[in-house]
């Protein structure tokens, strides 16, 4: 973990509000010489799964050979997950020169956290050299600041009710927003939308001259098994002989359609050139922690960063066929801005005994107290322990027999859990417990 110096630098400015706008981000870019020209990009939005969609396409885009930088957001433990070349973080001293560049005269930074953090990651990868640059929108599309790249092809993985307060309070509006991504006549790649969020997006590509591409129809994954150590599938596209198989270490039967929509972004951007037995198989080496992700040790803990009330439900499916150990503990944290009823009605069927937290967020962290009261009202044993590391130590205490501890609610709650458990990114996945059978 990073201590002090330039990253200390950017993690003062995190607690100022979002500002949705291209008006800073420019200026900062301005200040740089304008890196985000230098490299065509992949650009992601979407409510859910456009992280898990971003790992894929970059593991996908570095086993056909290109060089590929990686902007995701928020990180689990460290600042410098953030941005990645080749899989290998920023340093303080990659990233030092940089903010220094992006400073006025007196030391000072315009912009906030994020639009900081997107110039520095353009500029570094724009030093590295890389061939592409695979974007994480952070906040809708249209106005968010990583909107200032120049990409070759987009995707959005999903729509649903979500930062209604600053998006809007449906899902065509929603939409609109995110579709603000689609750059004439560059092609979006979308997945199965609900169809008022489809036409939505339909009707902006059109309006762009932009290709709309439905992942379903360009290719067909079928899914052949899967379990905690992730999808066993094979990929076939229309038109062309034979199927791609191939395991990739996300678990959860939702990933499907992240998967379909990121190896048909892969392709799109590299305009078909390569075959897909050339492209398909770099899905086995997608590395996105903290989703579905079961960690070895005693006791067992998963991770998984359902933020929202379509992540807690699709969390809560994937433990339907999963199964949750009799005797496991639920360390729960969840942000002020999400629907506390629902996440706590769709999880408290799994578990009825739940850990409270309050998430280390520094703007919208919801009181413990207030999480345990929503699932005690769902018949759920709840216990509201503020401290992350004083939660984790409750949930070791409280378990019962060869239960597991599973967190969620957050990302971060789950990167302060795995902080509390001694897990380091880089490392859980080499900790996955061996699926069964």
């Amino acid at each position: 973990m990073t201590d002090g110096g330039t990253f200390a630098r950017l993690a003062e400015l995190r607690g100022q509000s979002v500002e949705l706008g291209l008006f800073e981000i420019t200026r900062l870019l301005d200040r740089l010489d304008h890196p985000e020209r230098d490299f065509p990009a992949v650009h992601v939005a979407g409510t859910n799964g456009k992280g898990s969609v971003c790992a894929m396409v970059e593991a996908q885009l570095r086993h056909a050979g290109l060089s590929v930088g990686l902007l995701t957001s928020p990180h689990l433990l460290d600042f410098s997950e953030r941005i990645r070349v080749n899989g290998v973080p920023i340093t303080e001293s990659d990233a030092a020169p940089i903010v220094d560049a992006m400073s006025r005269p007196a030391g000072s930074l315009e912009g906030s956290f994020f639009e900081v953090t997107t110039a520095l990651a353009y500029e570094h990868f724009r030093r590295s050299g890389v061939d592409v640059a695979v974007l994480e929108t952070g906040l809708g599309g249209r106005l968010d600041a990583t909107n200032a790249c120049f990409p070759r092809v987009t995707a959005i993985t999903s729509i649903d009710l979500d930062h209604v307060k600053t998006l809007g309070p449906d899902r065509a509006t929603i939409a609109a927003e995110k579709a603000g991504i689609v750059k004439p006549d560059v092609p979006v790649v979308v997945g199965d939308l609900a169809p008022e969020a489809h036409a939505k997006i339909a009707e902006v590509a059109r309006r762009r001259g932009s290709p709309l591409v439905v992942a379903q129809r360009e290719v067909r994954v079928t899914l052949v098994s899967w379990d905690w150590g992730g999808l066993h599938v094979e990929l076939e596209e229309p038109g062309y002989a034979g199927a791609t198989s191939v395991s990739v270490p996300l678990p959860g039967r939702h990933q499907l359609d992240n998967l379909a929509i990121a190896a048909v972004t892969a392709r799109r951007f590299l305009r078909g050139g390569e075959l897909a037995s050339e492209v398909f198989p770099g899905l086995a080496n997608t590395h996105w922690p903290g989703r579905l992700q079961r960690v070895a040790g005693n006791p067992i803990r998963v991770y998984d960063v359902a933020h929202n009330a379509a992540g807690a439900r699709t969390f809560a499916t994937a433990l339907d066929e999963l199964g949750v150990p009799p005797g496991s503990i639920l360390v729960v944290g969840i942000l002020s801005d999400k629907d506390l009823r629902e996440m706590a009605g769709t999880l408290a069927r799994h578990f009825p005994r739940v850990v409270a937290t309050t998430p280390p967020h520094p703007l919208r962290a919801r009181e413990a107290v207030e999480t345990a009261e929503g699932f005690a009202s769902f018949g759920c044993e709840a216990r509201a322990i503020a401290d992350v590391d004083e939660a984790v130590s409750e949930s070791r205490r409280w378990r019962t027999g060869d239960g597991w501890v599973f967190v969620t609610g957050s990302l971060f709650t789950v990167g302060a859990a795995m902080r509390a458990f001694g897990d380091r990114v880089d490392e859980v996945a080499s900790n996955l417990v061996a699926p069964r059978g």
